[in-house]
C-alpha cells in the first residue's frame, strides 16, 4: 500500500482500455515521467497508446475538460501535517557543562499546532460562527438551502428562531420610542413619573436556547455536508489517479481508512480495519481490534457528535459526522467519519463499516466557508493585540426599526408595503393592490408547500438510503477474500435482485488482462485501483467505472474483507 504504479498500456491493449495499478509492480520506465503521475497512483489510461503507435492524435482540450482540469488543481488539501512527525523536541541533548537538562527545555512562547486545531474546532462549531451565518444574509441563504435540501424537519428551529428574535427587536424598537418620544413629553402633557423600559428575560432566553439548538446540531450537520461535498471531489480525483503533485504526501490516506464492527457483541468492537486505519490513528492492531472506537477521543471532542453517532449505530442508520479526535501521541485531527449499516438479505443489520478522512488541513483553511474564515481573520487580529478596524457607519445609521425590519419576513414586507403609511397619506386601496396581495399570497402558499415536498422527498430518501454511506462513498462493496471474492453486501444504491452473494469478478467486463491483475492483488491481500466495465444483469456491455478496494485486516493478519468503492468513470 506504500507504493502505487501504473501498467504499461501495451500490456493493455484490449478492445476495452483499461488500467489496474497495483503495489508492487513496477511502471514501464519508457512510458512513465514523474511528471505526468504522481507515485503510487494509476495513470489513466491514454488511448493514443491503446490505438495504433504510428497514429498521432492531436486533438484540442474541450472546454468540459479545460474546467474540469481547472478544478483539479484548485482542489484544497485536506489533511495536516502531525506536529509531532519528524519532530526533534524529544530528542536528547547533549550539554558539555553542569545542565540538568536532557532534551531541550519547552518553548511555551508560542502557541502549538495541537492547541491551535483544538481552538479551531471550537471555533467551528461555535454560537458566535452559528450567529455569522445567521446575521449575513449570503451566508443564511446557503444554510437555509442546505436545511431545505437535506433537513427540511429543521427549518421549523430557524424559523422558531428568527421569529423569537423578531419579537426581541420589537421590544427593543418599542423601548427605543419609549426613551426617545414618550418618557419625553412636550410641556402640554402633564405626566407623572416616566413608563421606562421593558424587559422579558423568558423571551431572551428562548432565544438563546433557539440558538444552541441550531449551534449544537444543525450548524454541525452544515459543516460536515460541505466537506462531504469537497472530500468526495478530491477522493474521486485520487481512485481516478488524477490528483495533482500538491497531494502526494497525504495521498494514501484518502479511500482507505476504513474499520468494520460488530454490533450483535459486546460494545460494538472492531473486528476489522485496514492498515491505513493503524497509521494515521497510530495505533497497532493488537490494541485496535477487540475495542470501541471511543479510544480516539480526547479532551475537545465534542460530546454532542459522539451522543448523534451512538443514536445512530443504536438507530441501525446511516450517520455523518466532522469532530475532533486524538491520535496515540495526542495530537488532534478533525475526523470526518461516516458509518452505516450492512444488512444481510432479510434486511438484518449485521455489521457497520466506518469510512474516516483526516480534514484537519481543509479544516484549518477555514473548511471554505467565508464566515468561519472571517472569525479565523478577527481570532489572529485578537491574538496578535491588532486594534480591530473601525466600522464605517452606515447611512442612514442603523436604529432599532431598521434591526427589527432585517427581520421581516416576505409576508411582513408586502404587508408593510401595501397598507404602510396609510395614516399618513390615506391611498385607495386599487384592483392592481388586490392582484398583488393575492399573487403574493400564493407565492407564499408555494414556499409552504416546497418545505412539506422538500420534507417527503427527504423521509423518501432516508427510508431508500438509510444504509448508505454519501459521496464518494455512496457506491461501495463489501467482498469476502480470496478464493470466495463473493460480495456479501452493497450499498443500497448498487443493490440490485441477485447481487448478494455473487461473484465479484462476475460483475468485471473488462479484457482478461485487467481481470487477471485485479484477480491477483485480491489473491495478495494488496490494494489495487481498476478502470473496469461494471457488468450486470440489467447492462451486459458494462458501465465504465473505477473500482478501488483495500482489504481490512483480521486479527491474525489475514483479510477479512475487502472494502470496494465504486466510482463513475469521468
Amino acid at each position: 500500500m506504500e507504493n502505487y504504479s501504473g501498467f504499461d498500456a501495451d500490456s493493455l491493449r484490449s478492445s476495452y482500455p483499461s488500467t489496474v495499478a497495483l503495489d508492487d509492480y513496477p511502471p514501464s520506465q519508457h512510458d512513465r515521467r514523474p511528471s505526468e503521475i504522481l507515485l503510487g497512483f494509476p495513470r489513466p489510461p491514454s488511448r493514443a497508446h491503446i490505438l495504433d503507435n504510428t497514429t498521432t492524435l492531436a486533438s484540442k482540450p474541450s472546454i468540459k475538460t479545460l474546467r474540469r482540469n481547472y478544478m483539479i488543481h484548485e482542489l484544497p488539501l485536506l489533511q495536516q501535517q502531525n506536529p509531532y512527525d519528524g519532530s526533534k523536541q524529544f530528542h536528547p541533548v547533549h550539554e558539555a557543562g553542569l545542565s540538568y537538562d536532557l532534551i531541550a527545555p519547552l518553548d511555551d512562547t508560542h502557541e502549538t499546532p495541537l492547541h491551535s486545531l483544538e481552538r479551531l474546532a471550537d471555533l467551528m462549531f461555535s454560537s458566535e460562527h452559528m450567529l455569522s451565518i445567521l446575521n449575513n444574509p449570503r451566508y443564511l441563504a446557503r444554510f437555509r438551502e442546505f436545511l431545505l435540501e437535506e433537513r427540511p424537519r429543521s427549518l421549523r428551529h430557524l424559523t422558531y428562531y428568527m421569529t423569537a428574535r423578531k419579537a426581541l427587536k420589537a421590544i427593543d424598537y418599542a423601548n427605543a420610542l419609549v426613551r426617545c418620544f414618550i418618557d419625553a413629553p412636550p410641556p402640554t402633557i402633564a405626566v407623572s413619573g416616566q413608563v421606562g423600559e421593558a424587559t422579558h428575560p423568558a423571551l431572551q432566553w428562548r432565544v438563546q436556547e433557539a440558538l444552541q439548538v441550531l449551534t449544537d446540531e444543525e450548524l454541525p450537520a452544515f459543516i460536515t455536508s460541505r466537506c462531504i461535498n469537497i472530500t468526495s471531489q478530491v477522493v474521486e480525483e485520487r481512485v481516478r489517479g488524477t490528483l495533482p503533485h500538491k497531494f502526494q504526501k497525504t495521498s494514501d490516506a484518502l479511500a482507505e481508512v476504513f474499520c468494520l464492527t460488530d454490533p450483535s457483541r459486546r460494545d460494538n468492537p472492531i473486528i476489522f480495519a485496514s492498515e491505513e486505519f493503524h497509521r494515521t490513528t497510530q495505533y497497532g492492531m493488537d490494541y485496535v481490534l477487540g475495542r470501541n472506537c471511543r479510544f480516539l477521543q480526547g479532551p475537545k471532542t465534542n460530546a454532542n457528535s459522539v451522543r448523534r453517532i451512538r443514536e445512530a449505530l443504536e438507530a441501525g442508520r446511516h450517520h455523518s459526522e466532522l469532530f475532533l479526535n486524538y491520535r496515540r501521541d495526542g495530537s488532534p485531527f478533525m475526523n470526518l467519519l461516516q458509518c452505516a449499516p450492512l444488512c444481510d438479505s432479510h434486511g438484518k443489520v449485521r455489521y457497520f463499516i466506518g469510512a474516516q478522512i483526516d480534514v484537519s488541513g481543509l479544516a484549518m483553511d477555514g473548511a471554505q466557508m467565508e464566515s468561519l474564515r472571517a472569525l479565523q481573520e478577527k481570532q489572529h487580529l485578537e491574538d496578535e493585540g491588532t486594534p480591530q478596524p473601525e466600522s464605517v457607519p452606515e447611512t442612514p445609521r442603523s436604529d432599532a426599526f431598521r434591526d427589527l425590519s432585517e427581520l421581516f419576513s416576505p409576508r411582513e414586507l408586502s404587508l408593510t408595503h401595501e397598507v404602510g403609511g396609510n395614516l399618513f397619506q390615506p391611498r385607495p386601496k386599487t384592483a392592481l393592490m388586490d392582484r398583488h396581495s393575492h399573487g403574493h399570497g400564493r407565492s407564499w402558499s408555494v414556499t409552504d408547500s416546497i418545505e412539506m415536498e422538500a420534507i417527503r422527498e427527504v423521509d423518501i430518501k432516508t427510508e431508500l438510503f438509510k444504509g448508505s454511506l454519501t459521496g464518494v462513498y455512496e457506491n461501495y462493496l463489501l467482498v469476502r477474500p480470496y478464493p470466495s471474492l463473493r460480495i456479501l453486501f452493497t450499498s443500497p444504491s448498487l443493490q440490485i435482485p441477485g447481487i448478494l452473494q455473487s461473484s465479484f469478478l462476475s460483475r468485471i467486463g473488462s479484457s482478461s488482462t485487467v481481470r487477471d491483475e485485479l484477480l491477483h492483488a485480491l489473491m495478495s491481500g494488496r490494494s489495487v485501483t481498476a478502470r473496469i466495465k461494471w457488468v450486470t444483469r440489467y447492462n451486459a456491455q458494462g458501465r465504465d467505472r473505477w473500482v478501488h478496494c483495500t482489504p481490512l485486516m483480521a486479527s491474525n493478519g489475514e483479510v477479512g474483507v475487502w472494502m470496494v468503492v465504486v466510482v463513475d468513470d469521468e
